[in-house]
């Protein structure tokens, strides 16, 4: 598989691999199902038998295990030519398409406006990607910039307690930011949520320290003929801004139909089976701002075990909070004709929820704020997709552009530096003090951290929002 970008390095920093201990680990029982082994279609021959302290591709060392999925696993390797920390992600050999390489490919060999350039940095980067074979096929490697936490696990930790405004803005920002480059590459990434959304990591001593954890305190794992199945550990930490991840569902080009999205944070046209593009992205960008701001979300899963009839609930929903859908959303799909009248009053198949507003719903945020926050979401939410904001305008909203600290808007925040976090420490505990730091830093810091970012100088001016909604403006 051809090399996505290489990197040189310098023969007088490289060193040879570290031994990593064969004893001294808890050993997990070989009867209880253990990290991958917990999913629900796990089959050992699909994944590749990692060991720590392996040496991939001449020169990646294998020194944690980062986490695992239905696709792959996710490992911290130290690259011993020039003793930098990559993420690797080695996927199951079964997969019969690899639409994130495919996708990377493409933004690595697409021209793009050079304004956009500082944008880029806000998706994850892949260096470069190779075959390896495993003994029972070959699986493709991904080599990633390593990331900490993400804003899932971040709002976890704190048991479902929203942010403050101005982290929420922050966050916004640096989203927005990295849509501007997918967006002008074509690019929709049909999969943004929490769990996509990773804080960068600033500091090599967080890679290391896990390295050393590792060396001085290995994890537990599990031990059979076959393999070793080892602990994840989490990095803590950061400090940098967040980074978009996870291209594995996105789409080049401007028009597409068919199933997309998580199914909380699905647009109405995907339910209905519409055209869609950009605008999806946009639609989960809003969801997205409201869940780190309150405490209930708009949409949830409303059943599990049909589709049919979760579609309906979740449009029901949607029906409720944005009013009955225009007459020229209505014409785009046969299927409409299930949920509503021509006139766009409900006749679907569940009960029509009380009517409500963002206005209503939103208990955060007070005054001013609040109404700027409230114009957000109806630029976001909107049943017609060209009528919301793309990502440039919406990167100009007056909401997260408000910030209250002195700190960047495109600057990261800082976490403690705990990189000895494992499933036997409590990530609550440990982020408690985190979040702390966060909203010091950002409500009346006395030190400042990210990297410095002026947006001023690459993007047009603030568009005007009151226009957003009008027939005369072209918001696609």
């Amino acid at each position: 598989m051809a090399t996505v970008r290489k990197v040189s390095s310098s023969p007088a920093s490289a060193i040879g691999p570290r031994r990593f201990p064969s004893t001294g680990f808890e050993l997990i029982d070989p009867t209880t199902k253990f990290e991958e082994e917990t999913l629900p279609f796990y089959r050992k021959e699909e994944y590749y038998p990692m060991q720590i302290g392996q040496v991939i591709h001449g020169y990646y060392q294998i020194v944690s295990k980062l986490g695992f999925g239905t696709t792959s696993t996710v490992w911290l390797a130290r690259d011993l030519r020039d003793q930098s920390f990559w993420a690797v992600k080695v996927h199951i050999n079964t997969l019969n398409h690899n639409q994130e390489l495919e996708i990377y490919r493409y933004l690595a060999n697409t021209p793009h406006d050079r304004e956009f350039t500082k944008a880029k940095e806000y998706i994850r980067r892949l260096k470069e990607s190779f075959r390896l074979k495993g003994p029972h096929g070959d699986h493709d490697v991904f080599v990633m910039t390593p990331l900490a936490l993400s804003l899932s696990h971040f709002l976890g930790a704190r048991r479902g307690q929203p942010f403050h405004s101005d982290f929420v803005k922050r966050a916004l920002s640096q989203i927005l930011y990295g849509l501007v480059y997918l967006h002008d590459m074509n690019v929709v990434h049909t999969d943004l949520h929490l769990d996509n959304l990773l804080i960068s990591i600033k500091e090599n001593s967080i890679m290391a320290g896990v390295e050393e954890a590792e060396l001085h305190r290995p994890s537990p794992r599990k031990q059979s003929d076959d393999r070793t199945i080892h602990t994840s550990r989490m990095m803590m930490g950061g400090g940098g801004p967040l980074i978009i991840c996870d291209l594995g569902h996105a789409r080049i080009g401007e028009k597409h139909r068919g199933f997309a999205m998580p199914a909380q944070y699905r647009a109405p046209e995907v339910i209905l089976d519409m055209e869609w593009g950009n605008p999806i992205d946009l639609w989960s960008v809003g969801l997205i701002a409201w869940d780190l701001l309150e405490k209930e979300s708009l949409f949830r899963i409303y059943n599990n075990e049909s589709q049919e009839q979760n579609d309906a609930h979740h449009l029901a929903a949607m029906t409720a909070l944005l009013g009955p859908p225009p007459p020229e959303f209505l014409t785009r799909s046969e299927k409409t004709a299930k949920f509503w009248h021509e006139d766009g009053q409900w006749k679907g198949p569940v009960p029509l929820p009380p009517e409500t507003s963002f206005e209503a719903l939103a208990s955060a945020l007070t005054g001013e704020e609040k109404e700027t926050f409230v114009s957000l979401m109806d630029c976001f939410l909107y049943w017609l997709p060209e009528e919301r904001g793309d990502a440039m305008h919406m990167f100009f909203h007056p909401f997260p552009t408000t910030i209250h600290s002195p700190l960047d808007p495109l600057a990261g925040w800082a976490l403690p530096h705990t990189p000895w976090i494992t499933p036997s420490v409590s990530l609550y505990a440990a982020l408690a003090h985190a979040t702390f730091t966060n909203l010091r830093a950002m409500t009346g810091a006395t030190e400042t951290t990210g990297h410095e970012t002026s947006s001023a100088a690459v993007l047009p001016s603030v568009p005007d929002f009151e226009m957003l909604k009008t027939e005369d403006v072209d918001s696609s």
